[in-house]
């Protein structure tokens, strides 16, 4: 009887394993096919302000300041190996009246292979418009900012590799570079660890 049942049963984890070993075969006839072991995943702008969108806006306190940052507009400079956002701000200061302006931030895109996410490192405030401040209140309200939308932008995925295709499954490796280039970010990612 159990002769019988080793039978039925050898047919069907063979056809299993042919199966897996044909995956594994398609699997890594498309990584050796990449050129010289990379991998390109292009993300769009309209991709980009997709994932950053939703995770606005974001209010701060820092010391006695209230910092809001809300409608996030990402921009993409050719060639650059930075992501731009321009957000709106308000500023909340004791016996004052809210404050609100324009900030326009610049970042390096950082990837994180175990969570196979991009963050934004070295966040720099490029352009902060606030009518109605006085000169010495602006530089100590560009030093909250920015040390705000630093910490904030580093701890937020701005876009995480899902395995929504063959690239971003084969993406979890090592960054080897980010440019901007004909409107998208490119990241280029070593296949060999």
């Amino acid at each position: 009887m159990r002769d019988k049942q080793k039978i039925r049963e050898h047919p069907v984890t063979r056809r299993s394993s042919k199966t897996w070993l044909i995956l594994l075969l398609a699997f890594l006839v498309t990584i050796v096919g990449c050129k010289s072991g990379e991998t390109v995943v292009t993300l769009t702008r309209d991709e980009l302000q997709a994932r950053v969108a939703p995770r606005f806006p974001i209010t701060k306190n820092w010391l006695v300041l209230s910092v809001t940052l809300s409608e996030p507009e990402i921009f993409l400079s050719e060639g650059a190996n930075q992501i731009g956002i321009n957000t709106l701000v308000e500023l909340n200061i004791p016996l004052l009246k809210p404050i609100s302006g324009y900030l326009g931030v610049a970042a390096m895109p950082r990837y994180d292979a175990e969570s196979k996410s991009f963050y934004l490192d070295h966040a720099t405030v490029e352009r902060l418009d606030l009518p109605g401040l006085t000169p010495e209140l602006q530089v100590k309200a560009r030093a909250a900012i920015e040390t705000i939308v630093r910490q904030e932008l580093a701890k937020r995925p701005i876009y995480e590799l899902k395995g929504r295709n063959l690239k971003e499954i084969t993406a979890a490796y090592t960054l080897q570079e980010v440019q901007v280039q004909e409107g998208k970010l490119r990241a280029t990612f070593s296949l060999s660890r």
